[in-house]
C-alpha cells in the first residue's frame, strides 16, 4: 500500500510503474471503490480470457485462474472505499496469484487512523514528500512554460511552502494561475491562488456544491496561516 496526500505523486509513480513493467500482465484502475472495479482492472490485463457475457463472479473465477498460471500486477489508485468483498478478495490475490499496490489519499490523522483501521496492505509506504529545492525548481520550470508574467522570488517561496512536498499541487498551482481573479495591478494573489488549488485537489472528486462550500470553510481555516510570511 502507498499512501500519502493528494498531489504527493502516487498517481505519476503507478502510471511509471506501468510503463516500466512491460510485457508483465498488468492494469491500472484510475479510481477503486469496489469489487467490479478489481474485475476491470483484471479483464485489462488478461485481455485473453474471455469474460463477455460472464456475470461479475464468474467472470473474477475465470480471471483468478489465469492469473494463477501467469502472476501479474494491479495497480489500484485512488482507493477510495474497500468493502468486505472487496477486502477477501484482495486477500485472496495476495501470495503469488497476483501483485497487488494500492494507493491511498491521506491527508490527516484522522484519514492516517481510518486507513490503520482497514488492515489490507501487508506492507505499507508513505510517498515521500520531495524536497524543497526540487519543488522550486519544478515551480520554475513549468511556470516558465506556461506564463508570460514572471514569478517573483517572495511568491515562489509562499507556493513552495504551502506544496508542503507535493509536486501535483505545484502542478495544478500552475495550471490554475492563467485564471485573471488570481492577478491584481500585475501582482499574483498568492493567498487566494493556494486556497483554490488545495480546494481543487481535495474536492476533485466532489459533485456537490455543498461539499465544496465546506472544504473551503475548513481550508480558509488553516491554510492562511500557512501562507503568511
Amino acid at each position: 500500500m502507498l499512501w500519502g496526500p493528494r498531489g504527493s505523486g502516487k498517481t505519476t509513480l503507478l502510471h511509471a510503474v506501468l510503463q516500466d513493467l512491460g510485457d508483465v500482465h498488468c492494469a491500472l484502475s484510475v479510481s477503486t471503490g469496489s469489487l467490479n472495479d478489481i474485475t476491470r482492472a483484471l479483464e485489462r490485463a488478461y485481455t485473453a480470457v474471455p469474460t463477455r457475457g460472464l456475470k461479475r463472479r464468474a467472470a473474477r473465477a475465470r480471471l483468478w485462474w489465469a492469473a494463477d498460471v501467469e502472476p501479474g500486477c494491479l495497480l489500484l489508485d485512488h482507493v477510495t472505499r474497500v468493502p468486505s468483498a472487496m477486502k477477501g478478495w484482495l486477500r485472496r490475490l495476495r501470495g503469488g496469484v497476483v501483485g497487488v499496490v494500492l494507493a491511498v489519499d491521506v491527508d490527516s490523522p484522522r484519514e492516517r487512523e481510518r486507513l490503520r483501521a482497514l488492515k489490507i496492505g501487508s506492507t505499507t509506504f508513505r510517498m515521500p514528500p520531495m524536497a524543497s529545492v526540487t519543488l522550486s525548481r519544478l515551480l520554475r520550470t513549468s511556470w516558465a512554460h506556461s506564463h508570460t508574467a514572471p514569478l517573483i522570488a517572495p511568491a515562489r517561496r509562499i507556493l513552495v511552502r504551502a506544496a508542503r512536498g507535493r509536486p501535483g499541487w505545484v502542478t495544478q498551482c500552475v495550471a490554475l494561475a492563467p485564471d485573471p481573479r488570481y492577478w491584481r495591478d500585475g501582482q499574483l494573489k498568492t493567498e487566494v491562488l493556494v486556497l483554490d488549488t488545495e480546494i481543487r485537489l481535495r474536492a476533485a472528486d466532489a459533485s456537490t456544491e455543498a461539499i465544496l462550500a465546506q472544504t473551503q470553510r475548513l481550508l480558509r481555516e488553516s491554510i492562511s496561516l500557512q501562507t503568511s510570511p
